[in-house]
């Protein structure tokens, strides 16, 4: 054979090699995009099983707490909703293999009991002291099954793969998310409770048109930019316009250095104040960030404001704040203010629930009594206080309440329950949660 039969054949064999080896090459990327993919599709739907499972969670708290007939209905309706979402989010994973068979069982059984409950009070029965433990028993499986789920989830994100034979923890060991007495593998991963500054009835309150601004009087963006000013704490030189913002609550908007604010159109109020740089030190108390907070609002005009709970975090200590007349806390007219811990400035506001909520209203008048209400409070719950409020409801109307500040005699948790003053019925249960930072619920 000659050198260059030779030659073509090293160079066939060559090009025949580089072939092969870019089609394994593909096949590998191939396998590794959808290795990939599927992990994704894993990861979101162990995500939405944490979450759902914290809403089983805590609606079988709130059923434990309950003692009004029509809000265990809506909470068992409500356990059962999340327990067939947790069920759908389970069928996207890969139950044995992640060790999910109990949990898969325990969702099953919660969702059958929820709905046998909700048919029971829906008969007009009552729920015996056996069923209540029963609730309790769930509930402590659901502390655990939580705990565990959590920790999945935690361990998948810091690099945790769910497509490995197992779910690795940091030390590459395999996790077993729960053994069939439903016992947790590793503690617990932090909880994501709504935050009770944000106001837990924001969501049903911020949607209607404003009442403060309904007939109110224009402002010129000249006139607004004074306002800006004058709330910022600055000359009017330096406050810069940005932007007109349309929507519910029409406003110009402003900048100082890193704060942006809207003054609404009409009435000329503040809507809100943003700050974007970062506080890097505390140096004063939270009591006189309430202090401050609360002087603050005087001088922007709005009185008879009543401060409830407040939240700190990233040395911003941010209160929230309800309008109170006569001993009554309307909790539709709300305003946040964030303050400085470093300083003690202000630097965030937020008052749309004010503006769309704020007006003149009837006198609060109860038929039923306090005394006579307070009977009906769950036996499990010692009342430790006692206030009158009014409520939003989904629906878009308002209630009249006793709020009872309750502690669980079994677990001393503390919880919110709220009812109606008209006719004794449970209207909302909020369980609260205390942390270094301020108070939250869920």
């Amino acid at each position: 054979m000659t050198k260059r039969g030779y030659a073509r054949i090293i160079s066939y064999s060559i090009a025949i090699v580089a072939t092969l080896a870019g089609f394994a090459i593909m096949n590998m990327n191939t396998a590794m995009q959808y290795k990939a993919l599927l992990e994704n599709n894993y990861q979101q739907s162990l995500n939405e099983l944490s979450e759902t499972m914290d809403s089983i969670e805590t609606n079988l708290t709130k059923s434990v707490y309950s003692n009004s007939d029509k809000m265990l209905y809506e909470i068992s309706s409500d356990l059962y909703s999340e327990c067939t979402k947790a069920k759908d989010a389970l069928s996207r994973l890969p139950v044995g293999q992640m060790n999910l068979t109990s949990t898969y069982k325990f969702i099953s059984q919660a969702g059958d009991y929820a709905t046998y409950i909700a048919q029971k009070v829906a008969s007009g029965e009552k729920i015996s002291d056996e069923e209540h433990k029963n609730l309790s028993t769930l509930l402590n499986y659901a502390n655990k099954l939580n705990e565990s789920i959590n920790s999945m989830v935690s361990i998948c994100n810091n690099g945790g793969l769910i497509t490995a034979s197992n779910v690795k923890n940091e030390e590459n060991i395999s996790v077993n998310s729960l053994t069939n007495d439903m016992t947790t593998a590793e503690t617990a991963f932090k909880d994501y409770p709504t935050l009770l500054y944000d106001g837990p009835f924001a969501d049903a309150v911020l949607n209607r048109e404003p009442e403060m601004l309904k007939n109110a009087e224009s402002y010129s963006r000249e006139d607004a930019r004074d306002i800006a000013a004058q709330a910022i704490g600055c000359s009017v030189d330096q406050v810069s316009y940005e932007i007109e913002e349309d929507g519910l609550i029409p406003c110009y908007v402003f900048t100082y250095g890193q704060r942006t604010i809207g003054i609404t159109k009409s009435g000329g109020y503040v809507a809100y104040m943003l700050y974007g740089g970062k506080i890097t030190n505390s140096t004063i108390t939270e009591k006189n960030a309430v202090n401050i907070a609360k002087k603050y609002l005087k001088n922007l005009g709005f009185e008879n404001m009543a401060e409830t709970y407040y939240m700190t975090d990233n040395n911003i200590c941010v209160i929230n704040f309800a309008h109170k007349v006569n001993n009554v806390t309307y909790y539709s007219d709300l305003i946040k203010v964030g303050v400085s811990m470093n300083d003690g400035k202000i630097v965030s506001m937020e008052a749309k629930g004010y503006l769309t909520n704020q007006r003149e209203r009837a006198a609060f008048k109860a038929t039923q009594k306090q005394a006579d209400v307070q009977k009906n409070i769950s036996p499990y719950l010692s009342v430790l206080d006692v206030k009158r409020c009014i409520i939003p409801k989904d629906n878009g109307t308002e209630a009249m309440c006793y709020e009872f500040h309750c502690e669980s005699k079994e677990t001393n948790e503390e919880v919110l329950i709220y009812v109606n003053a008209s006719t004794g019925a449970e209207e909302n249960i909020l369980l609260l949660l205390y942390s270094d930072g301020g108070t939250l619920t869920k």
